[in-house]
Formats: structure tokens, sequence, C-alpha cells
């Protein structure tokens, strides 16, 4: 023998918001007051949800985030070496006027 599932029955907007006002007012926990109403319990929340302007899809926004860990340096592309070991590397997007700046602190090699 197979048991009816029950009927759903549609329930207009305004009627939603007092159904909620109703709920929000009495003491019985969601599933209780879900059954007096002839709502589910998910129905109630959802409707709450939409109530408070929050989407009703938990699913998280998609945001792009850049990989910095995987971003190998770059070769240097010019490498000045002195006799007596100093070494400088300079890389591509190097500002000219620094560079010429910290030329002039070395002492003459």
């Amino acid at each position: 023998m197979q048991t009816a599932l029950p009927l759903r029955k549609h329930v207009p907007p305004h009627q939603q918001g007092k159904i909620l006002q109703a709920w929000q007012d009495s003491p019985l926990a969601a599933k209780e007051f879900a059954a007096q109403a002839g709502v589910g319990v998910s129905t109630l929340y959802a409707w709450r949800r939409k109530a408070a302007g929050r989407p009703t899809d938990a699913r998280p926004a998609f945001v792009a985030v850049p990989n910095l860990l995987a971003a190998v340096p770059a070769a240097p592309v010019y490498r000045l070496q002195w006799a007596g070991g100093l070494s400088l590397e300079v890389r591509a997007g190097f500002a000219v006027g620094e560079l010429a700046a910290l030329l002039r602190l070395l002492p003459a090699l």
C-alpha cells in the first residue's frame, strides 16, 4: 500500500510575510511552527533568507585570485661584476635613476 505524498500548496508572498511574522512572534522551534503552519522547515528558512535580501543560493560567488606563488623570478637582464667579488644584477623594468644613484654609492673599483 502506497502512502500519499502531501500536497504542496503555493503561498503568495503577502501570506509568506504573515507566516514569517507569526513564526518570529512564536515561542515554537522552526520544526514545530512549520508543522503547525503546514509548510516545510526549509521553506520557512528560504522565505526568511529571501525577506532578509540574502541570496537563496548558498554557493559562494567566484572570485579570481592571481597565483603569486607560481611566479618564477625573471632572470637578470644585466649582471655587473667587479674584480673584488662585488656583483649587481639588474632585472627588466628597473628605474634608471635609482640604478644611477646606487652606482654612485659604490666605491670606485
